[in-house]
């Protein structure tokens, strides 16, 4: 049973926000960073980035200063906390693949509840522990959620983005931003409205009421705000009282059904491999890959990336850069990781989770013929390109000796494994675009 609640939220008073709010904070440089104070000393950042890089805890000051910024920002009026709680529609407009999208959901207050078989609320993939340390420290500090979990929801209807839209409809939002995409290519258009309508508050809570929830991007978030519930209750004697805002977590709900919700693939390039080539990658492989007989220049894996679906399940691109082209592989086998009944890894996976794109490329491509013809006893080292394009540049710059493109990861693999309990590998899904942070704060005790 999924419980949310209105909120109070703590935002800036102008409509017009595009200097003020700022992308998640784990895909932001030093330099990203520094731009943004530079075209608005107010922005979000300031608070929610105070450490750089945020995968590790920084120095105790550090939080201390961005704490005491929030505090005096709501103190001064830079920042106002909303009279009346209410639910606030939030609408993305952007483009992908020249279609253009508009993502649909509601940021909101959901009640807390720790992971496990009989829960309500879903992790989907493995998370890495350093940013877990930075978003406590941070928490602690800032007594807010600065940025929101995004969570999903089964709705095939969509009677929940329905409900909350049809409030305000032929309102003008309340605040708009436009911030840069990812890779810089584009924009997006974020756009936010309030609803305090009792009866349309009510509405949506029990629409959600029976769903279960999805934690699509944020799971760092999520398990931080758990960690500090915790520490809170322990030092007021093991019980906050029921409507403590500590119980409860900022979140961006969107439905699975919604028309603007796109999953774009995590690709791979790794490093530590010697003499790699396509020619020994096949032969290495032997019988547990086909290669199919086209191949793709450096220049075209966007083109690539584009046609993967259209092999078949489990197709994926390796690209060969000393090569400066690519070919697609597919595996032999319908249930390609079955093959592994001895892998320590594999033995207690079902055999949707053996399905994933991401765990064959893990078990079969990498621990099985990567690893043992390239790395000579080294550990493989990856970074996550999600454009295609990306693959090669990354490649190009010499640390990547070569690239793995993957398809999406499809939703109803995301539902299916997250109901039973299963948690993806880390970087299966790109839920895109990223939400913007600072549009909406939520107060975790009084301002």
């Amino acid at each position: 049973m999924v419980l949310i609640e209105a909120l109070a939220a703590v935002r800036y008073p102008q409509r017009q926000q595009t200097d003020l709010v700022a992308p998640p904070y784990d895909v932001l440089s030093a330099a990203d960073k520094a731009h943004l104070l530079k075209r608005n000393p107010h922005n979000i950042v300031a608070v929610d980035l105070p450490h750089v890089p945020p995968k590790a805890a920084g120095p105790a000051e550090a939080y201390k200063a961005a704490g005491k910024t929030l505090h005096d920002w709501i103190s001064q009026g830079v920042l106002q906390q909303d009279t009346q709680p209410g639910l606030y529609p939030y609408q993305q407009i952007y483009r992908h693949d020249e279609i253009t999208y508009r993502r649909r959901g509601l940021f909101c207050r959901v009640q807390l509840e720790d992971f496990g078989p009989q829960g309500t609320i879903h992790p989907h993939e493995q998370t890495f522990s350093g940013p877990k340390e930075d978003r406590l420290l941070l928490m602690r500090a800032t007594a807010a959620n600065l940025s929101p979990v995004f969570g999903l929801f089964d709705d095939a209807a969509n009677d929940v983005t329905k409900t909350l839209f049809a409030a305000i409809e032929n309102r003008p939002p309340s605040a708009i931003a436009t911030l840069p995409t990812q890779d810089g290519a584009d924009t997006v258009l974020s756009e936010l409205w309030a609803v305090t309508d009792d009866a349309v508050l009510s509405a949506v809570r029990q629409l959600l009421r029976p769903k279960h929830l999805y934690i699509a991007d944020g799971h760092h978030r999520y398990s931080t705000s758990l960690t500090y519930r915790r520490e809170l209750s322990d030092r007021a004697g093991g019980h906050l009282p029921a409507n403590h805002p500590a119980n409860y977590a900022l979140f961006v709900l969107i439905a699975m059904q919604d028309p603007g919700l796109i999953v774009l693939p995590t690709h791979r390039v790794v490093a530590n491999l010697n003499g790699f080539s396509l020619t020994k990658f096949l032969a290495a492989a032997g019988s547990m890959l086909k290669a199919l007989p086209m191949r793709f220049g450096k220049d075209q894996l966007a083109d690539l990336e584009k046609k993967l679906p259209g092999y078949g399940p489990h197709a994926m691109g390796i690209y060969d850069p000393q090569a400066g082209e690519a070919l697609v592989v597919v595996p032999t086998s319908a249930d390609p990781l079955a093959q592994f009944p001895k892998d320590l890894h594999l033995t207690d996976k079902s055999a949707a989770w053996r399905q994933l794109d991401v765990a064959i490329l893990q078990h079969l491509i990498f621990d099985k013929i990567v690893a043992p013809t390239f790395a000579e006893g080294k550990s493989l080292q990856w970074a996550f390109p999600h454009e295609a394009p990306e693959v090669a540049h990354l490649c190009a710059a010499g640390q990547f000796q070569a690239g793995f493109l993957l398809q999406p990861t499809a939703l109803a693999a995301v539902r299916e494994l997250c109901t039973a309990g299963e948690l993806m590998p880390q970087k299966s899904t790109f839920f895109y675009p990223k939400l913007a942070t600072g549009m909406v704060l939520n107060l975790l005790d009084k301002a």
